[in-house]
């Protein structure tokens, strides 16, 4: 393996990230009405954003969340989840997931590219089996210990419980 973590045969067909980490920010914004379903939002960031972060509006997430989710839920699907926007140091990736059933969550991956028109467009990943990375998977358990702590714990999903799920985010350091 050389300096880059690679193995010598693999030498221009992929190139990995260093072997080190460090902490991003995470920002939680307003949940984002997406298809008949409620999403919380973040947004995270490879490099410092500052003080005051570029952060997208609501109707750019909800555009791009609805080209992932355009369908209203179907049987067994919760009408609510999370995405996060994470601006990487590859490029940035945009991650959707709902709650299904009782204790599953469905998700997905998409990558920002160029569109036809010039403008972002979010498209399936190339390696379309990865799940997310250590930053991303630390929101991720965050959202389930939310799950489990304000809707598994009461039994029930009605508004109020809706409520207390949407309104337990995560925002600061990962």
């Amino acid at each position: 393996m050389n300096s880059n973590g690679l193995w010598p045969e693999d030498k221009g067909r992929y190139r990995m990230n260093s072997l080190t980490y460090k902490p991003r920010r995470v920002v939680a914004l307003a949940p984002v009405e997406v298809s008949g379903r409620v999403l919380k939002a973040y947004a995270m960031f490879a490099d410092d954003p500052g003080a005051s972060p570029d952060l997208p509006e609501p109707q750019w997430l909800r555009r791009h969340a609805a080209s992932v989710l355009p369908e209203p839920p179907r049987e067994g699907d919760h009408p609510v989840g999370f995405l996060i926007l994470h601006h990487g140091l590859e490029g940035s990736y945009l991650l959707v997931s709902q709650w299904y059933d009782a204790d599953m969550l469905k998700h997905w991956v998409r990558g920002a590219v160029a569109g036809a028109d010039g403008g972002t467009v979010f498209a399936p990943l190339a390696q379309r089996d990865l799940i997310a990375c250590v930053w991303e998977l630390e929101v991720i358990r965050f959202e389930r210990d939310a799950w489990v702590n304000t809707v598994l714990a009461r039994g029930r999903l009605d508004s109020d419980v809706i409520d207390a799920y949407l309104g337990t985010t995560f925002s600061g350091w990962i």
